[in-house]
């Protein structure tokens, strides 16, 4: 293996020495800042809020305490090699618990089944893991550990060459929805595969097939709570950062961003060598970098459809119903329409998959005593001009417990002992995203699924972009790999 490659500390470091600043403390900020730190950088990372984590967030009330962002935790591998690239133990800082089965899903006409070790066994769905576990081989190395620059030169690697007869049945050229129809022939375990397209805020219908990796990373790393909540991951990234003398200043948000370092509101100057963004790679055009072409390429970049967003119910639930697992979902009856409500109406679902998750199973300190901590999670248009959170967000939040209560748990309405909600219009607020969208472009085609704003800017050549909107994606294992691959470029750059 090269120095350079993925996960490798190079053996000389060419940023020792320098400064950098990185703006924004979100998982991929802080996952970069601790390269860029051990890379020999003076290091400061700003955060416009009071504390860093962004989307890896938490809400207390009540004797409650719910995760306010991501819930399931997987390929646990690429955490371990920050840690170790750190000189560290993640076992020192974080415990993480294996979770059976993944998540429950259930449908209304009473079908269910747990996504486990027997699921993954039937004829079709071990078919569908001898598919993706192919791809995800020739993907892997190809795609999801490299700057896109890099692609054809890793694809085109003869080691890799015989997985290339995986692609017809998860072509990128057909959809995710085609796929599931290959694959299953029950509709329900084909609404089932085509929900992965959701992990990413994307409709099925116009997702490539080759997004059926993720059930494939599921089954194969398995799904992961952290003991305490995710959010013990940001906590403990901000402890390496103080025990490895990085600069965090949080209520720090930046204005603007130009070649010799960044300006906060306050009008405070940061200059920098090396600047990286963890944030809306196109809020970050639209808002902060200081360039004569910024104004084109940020309407460029806001042609593709956005990624949906979500929206939040957090409920404290009085009882304890055995019905449940860590991670539920309960499926609505009508697909197509869900999507098309919120991608082309623009509008919530009337009838919307509801995501349960229910942590409290797992860690029992998450609730009081005979309670529940139920967190729920509808995907939603990440629109915030046409429609107005503050007044549809009541009566949205009493709809998804209604159809909770009538049609999978009777008599939750009756066990509720708290209750609020998070809209997109919050998530625009608190982590600075357009539209509330949570992964910037839809994967929608083959240009926004596998050529996503990239790494570097082009319009500043030491400004770098980490996290969910830029390559190779959403999701925690994508945002700790957008991070060592910039610090990598930044490295081969220097």
């Amino acid at each position: 293996m090269s120095e350079d490659a993925l996960g490798a500390t190079p053996s000389v470091s060419r940023l020792s020495g320098k400064s950098a600043v990185v703006v924004g403390g979100g998982i991929g900020g802080l996952a970069a800042a601790l390269r860029l730190r051990r890379a020999g950088c003076r290091v400061t990372l700003l955060e416009k809020n009071e504390t860093v984590g962004g989307k890896v967030a938490e809400r207390k009330a009540s004797g409650f305490r719910w995760d306010l962002g991501p819930s399931l935790f997987t390929m646990p591998q690429i955490l371990d090699r920050l840690f170790a690239d750190l000189g560290e133990s993640r076992n020192d800082y974080l415990t993480l618990e294996p979770l059976s089965p993944t998540c429950r899903y259930r449908w209304a006409d009473g079908y269910r089944f747990d996504e486990n070790e027997f699921f993954w066994s039937r004829p079709d769905s071990a078919r569908l893991l001898r598919h993706a576990e192919g791809l995800y081989k020739l993907s892997a190395p190809a795609f999801l550990e490299n700057d896109p620059s890099e692609v054809w030169k890793k694809i085109l690697n003869p080691a890799l060459l015989p997985l290339l007869r995986f692609l017809p049945s998860m072509s990128p050229f057909q959809s995710l929805a085609t796929a599931s129809r290959h694959f299953y022939s029950d509709p329900h375990l084909q609404q089932f595969l085509q929900r992965f397209a959701t992990y990413n805020g994307s409709d099925p219908e116009f997702t490539p097939a080759t997004f059926a990796v993720i059930p494939y990373v599921q089954a194969r790393f398995g799904g992961w709570y952290i003991r305490g909540g995710i959010r013990r991951l940001a906590e403990a990234l901000l402890q390496l950062a103080e025990k490895h003398g990085m600069e965090v200043q949080t209520s720090a948000e930046v204005r603007s961003i130009d070649p010799t370092g960044v300006t906060l509101t306050s009008g405070k100057k940061i200059s920098a060598d090396l600047i990286f963004h963890n944030g809306d790679v196109l809020r970050a055009h639209q808002k902060l970098i200081q360039h004569p072409g910024v104004s084109k390429v940020a309407n460029q970049m806001a042609k593709p459809e956005r990624a949906i967003s979500g929206f939040v119910v957090l409920l404290g639930v009085r009882g304890k119903d055995p019905s449940l697992a860590h991670h539920n979902i309960f499926f609505s009856d009508n697909y197509p329409l869900e999507f098309q409500q919120m991608f082309r109406e623009k509008q919530p679902a009337e009838n919307p998959t509801i995501y349960l998750c229910l942590n409290s199973i797992t860690d029992p300190d998450s609730a009081p005593p005979e309670h529940d901590n139920y967190f729920l999670l509808v995907n939603a248009p990440a629109d915030t001009t046409r429609i107005d959170w503050a007044k549809e967000s009541p009566k949205y939040a009493d709809r998804i417990i209604q159809i909770l209560d009538k049609r999978f748990l009777p008599g939750l309405k009756s066990k509720i002992v708290h209750q609020e909600w998070f809209s997109p219009a919050d998530f625009e607020s608190r982590d600075g995203v357009v539209g509330g969208s949570l992964y910037g472009w839809a994967s929608h085609g083959m240009m926004p699924s596998f050529l996503r704003p990239p790494i570097r800017s082009k319009l500043l050549r030491n400004l770098y972009f980490v996290g969910g909107t830029t390559h190779p994606g959403g999701g925690l294992p994508l945002v700790l790999l957008s991070a060592e691959i910039a610090v990598r470029l930044a490295n081969r750059s220097a």
